[in-house]
């Protein structure tokens, strides 16, 4: 069975004549409950921690979560669990400049799928 990988950053900017959320504020919340994710085939990445809000990057012209995860793909790295590492400490640190908390989120966690999850094959 080939294995998916989900990954979520909301696209909401909190733009617009209508939004009543500060401009650059981007409120999906995922709620990931592990036992959905019991099977060893799927894995999801999210922007944020269950309540935590999804910020902008304004300086790159993206969502800090998106603009650290293409960063990681354009440099060629692979491993779900790798990139986890990398993106998490680099939008932690960004959103805490715009006084934020804000923490991607990987369930199963890391040291779960270390090394099980490429997201596409070397060989290609």
């Amino acid at each position: 069975m080939k294995q998916v990988v989900v990954t979520l950053d909301s696209c909401f900017s909190g733009q617009g004549g209508r939004s009543v959320m500060m401009e650059g504020v981007r409120p999906a919340v995922a709620k990931i409950e592990d036992p959905v994710l019991a099977s060893r085939h799927l894995a999801v990445l999210a922007a944020a921690e269950n309540t935590q809000i999804s910020t902008v990057f304004k300086a790159k012209l993206h969502g800090l979560f998106t603009y650290y995860w293409l960063k990681a793909l354009l440099d060629g790295q692979q491993d779900l669990a790798a990139i986890y590492d990398y993106v998490g400490p680099k939008v932690e640190d960004e959103a805490k400049l715009q006084n934020v908390q804000q923490s991607p989120s990987l369930r199963p966690g890391p040291a779960q799928i270390r090394g099980k999850f490429a997201l596409w094959d070397k060989q290609q």
